[in-house]
């Protein structure tokens, strides 16, 4: 695995090193799982480092230019007009979950007489899931992708036949979800060609950005149209008021309908750069929460003890789903104290982002990783990238203490936190989405457990092999089966 090979390579040439070109003798990479190193690029000296044009390249067919592919004053620009749409008020809204979180339990099944479900691939169900919260977040509608998945599965029962080519551009064509997967695995491979990025593309790829973005299309013109009518609404209200000489209420020109890109509309008149940017935004609400959600069952399917402990705890804040005790809300779910331990650390061991990396715009230095003792500045030549390996710097021993590499929640109690630990990057670029992210993981745990006391992994064996695709995660295929006594896991009381 590439993150074992790295690790070896760590231990052997110390936390800062570089690549230098066999010819010319030139520094090509300069490799750092240093805290103060990683400060200098993503904050102290932000404005020395861009981001490399590999990536925005590998991603413009299916998102474009966005804030998480552009540099300098455009990305500035992109990160003010974005952040202000990722308000507490969004993220408390932790009701507008359930609905997919019940879409999950359906997926999952009844359970058995012996109180076990049939075996699930967790990670699908998730990633329905995160998309399917996250469309309606962005456009204010769902993509119902675990419906469409629920007919297809139906389907493929009833005809007990491989889909053709034909049925496979229908789908493509008519399931976001569909073209949305097919287009993030090109890109996936786009990313890892890197200088070669141009080699993966083809017929499906075309496709797949076609659907994926005629759909945002759609949902843009909606809002649009809808801003307009709500603006002139709102001058209506403010003559009549102004007739009457009465101050006029407030009118919310969002009424939730149209999601996040109703905000937008006035800042783009480009509405194909608001499409980027919401692109940008659905990539990664989607795929990083549906990660990190599967790393945490498989975290705890292999420690009982602190699977138990955590139910313990969500059962002792919520009661279980049958007997509830306390809603689960925002700020209920960031008082239970135990789960935000949990979530923390399966972030640090499986950070989504596991590997990194800046492209110094003008010569600097980095602080540390020069001399014989690598305690001394080193110095970066302009063109020189310099990678950060988050996955290494979350586990070293010396930053976390004994045992780094294992599953321990406990390690979280009264821990503050540094540059030692950057799940969601730092500095100007911080992830806009993390609170967001964060709640819709111990929102889906709560309820999870709520419902079912045991997990078991039929796939344990393989589930801790990483993979990569636009992010880390697992290699193969990951199986789980849930136990319940719960009569709704039954089948009971579930439209």
């Amino acid at each position: 695995m590439f993150n074992d090979y790295m690790h070896s390579v760590f231990r052997k040439n110390g936390p800062t090193h570089a690549i230098v070109e066999p010819s010319g003798g030139d520094t090509k990479t300069i490799y750092t799982i240093e805290p103060e190193n990683i400060k200098t690029m993503l904050h102290t000296n932000f404005s020395d480092y861009h981001r490399s044009r590999n990536m925005p390249n590998a991603l413009d067919p299916v998102m474009g230019q966005g804030v998480f592919t552009s540099n300098g004053e455009a990305w500035a620009h992109s990160r003010r007009l974005v952040k202000a749409q990722f308000s507490t008020q969004r993220v408390r809204n932790v009701a507008k979950l359930e609905p997919y979180v019940q879409n999950v339990f359906k997926e999952v099944g009844n359970v058995g007489k012996d109180g076990w479900t049939e075996p699930l691939e967790v990670l699908l169900t998730f990633n329905r899931f995160t998309l399917d919260s996250a469309t309606e977040f962005m456009f204010g509608t769902s993509a119902e992708s675990h419906q469409v998945a629920m007919r297809e599965k139906e389907m493929f029962i009833a005809k007990k036949k491989k889909r053709g080519l034909r049925a496979k551009y229908q789908l493509v064509m008519t399931d976001f979800g569909t073209a949305f997967d097919i287009a993030l695995d090109y890109v996936a491979l786009r990313l890892k060609l890197g200088r070669l990025w141009f080699l993966a593309d083809g017929f499906w790829f075309r496709i797949a950005c076609y659907k994926v973005k005629s759909y945002a299309d759609n949902y843009i013109r909606e809002a649009v149209a809808h801003a307009g009518e709500a603006a002139k609404r709102a001058q209506k209200k403010e003559k009549e008021a102004a007739a009457r000489d009465v101050d006029s209420e407030a009118v919310d020109l969002d009424d939730r309908r149209y999601g996040l890109i109703s905000e937008l509309v006035g800042s783009y008149p480009d509405k194909v750069a608001l499409r980027n940017q919401v692109m940008q935004l659905l990539v990664a609400g989607r795929d990083t929460t549906a990660a990190t959600l599967t790393w945490s069952f498989i975290l705890l399917e292999a420690h009982p003890t602190e699977f138990n402990r955590l139910r313990s705890n969500i059962i002792e804040h919520f009661g279980t789903e049958s007997n509830p005790s306390r809603p689960v809300t925002f700020e209920n779910l960031k008082s239970c104290v135990y789960l935000q331990w949990v979530i923390s650390e399966v972030v640090r061991l499986y950070p989504t982002g596991p590997l990194n990396a800046r492209k110094a715009f003008v010569n600097t230095v980095l602080p540390v990783g020069g001399g014989v003792d690598g305690k001394s500045p080193v110095a970066v030549k302009a063109g020189t990238t310099v990678a950060y390996n988050t996955y290494l710097l979350h586990r070293r021993e010396e930053l976390w203490g004994e045992g780094s590499w294992d599953f321990k929640p406990e390690r979280w109690e009264g821990r503050k936190t540094g540059w030692e630990y950057i799940p969601f990057h730092g500095g100007p670029q911080t992830c806009l989405g993390q609170q967001h992210a964060m709640t819709e993981m111990a929102y889906v745990l709560t309820r999870m457990l709520q419902r079912y006391d045991r997990i078991s992994s039929s796939t344990r064996t393989t589930n801790f092999e990483n993979g990569v695709r636009t992010i880390l995660v697992p290699k193969h295929t990951v199986r789980f089966q849930f136990h319940s006594r719960n009569e709704k896991a039954h089948g009971e009381n579930i439209e």
